[in-house]
């Protein structure tokens, strides 16, 4: 049985910029106090509004990381459940971040089918 990404995936090791953040959130960036890595979400202090948190599903780093695993697979059955893994916490990414996901799945499963 395949593992969840988020079990694959170590949201620590992101890079994550005041600009990434502030641009998710449709804020200024000087808004923008403070910000914490957690092990399963983001925590970002703003100016005027307080604490926030934040889904690591919603950045680009995560998509990113996800789209390697899809690639990664090497069987059919070994796409699918990680696909179906990946749709069942679909609603914690971006509507682009999950459309890019789809694209990189059905490009590989076209791949592993001709295989």
């Amino acid at each position: 049985m395949m593992k969840l990404p988020r079990r694959l995936i170590n949201p620590l090791t992101f890079n994550i910029t005041r600009g990434q953040i502030a641009a998710l959130l449709k804020i200024d960036p000087e808004r923008i106090i403070r910000w914490e890595k957690w092990k399963h979400v983001l925590w970002v202090l703003i100016r005027g509004r307080g604490g926030c948190f934040v889904s690591y599903r919603k950045l680009q780093q995560w998509v990113s990381a996800c789209g390697f695993l899809l690639c990664s697979c090497t069987t059919l059955p070994e796409l699918t459940e990680l696909w179906e893994a990946i749709e069942k916490e679909a609603k914690r990414y971006t509507e682009d971040g999950i459309a890019q996901l789809e694209e990189i799945w059905y490009e590989q499963k076209i791949r592993l089918s001709n295989s």
